[in-house]
């Protein structure tokens, strides 16, 4: 299999995150061109930046952890085998 470093991920994150602000920029341009209120173009866009930036976080987290079996780890430090 594939095995990607969480640098790399990591890297997607900072990548992505410009992007994300960006396009939620346009959005609240748009809207504010289109007549809405404050709240719709200043706010609505904002959380929705947030919202996705929170969820390409932690699916990226999950990528990462999975990629280093962080799962199977945290169970034997759980049950107190943690190999010291």
């Amino acid at each position: 299999m594939n095995r990607m470093h969480p640098q790399t991920l990591l890297f997607v994150l900072l990548g992505t995150v410009p992007l994300v602000v960006a396009v939620s920029g346009v959005a609240a341009y748009l809207l504010m061109r289109a007549g809405f209120g404050f709240v719709v173009w200043g706010v609505v866009p904002f959380l929705a930046s947030l919202l996705a930036v929170v969820a390409i976080s932690f699916l990226l987290s999950r990528a990462a952890r999975v990629d280093r079996g962080g799962d199977r780890s945290s169970e034997g430090r759980r049950r107190g085998r943690d190999g010291v």
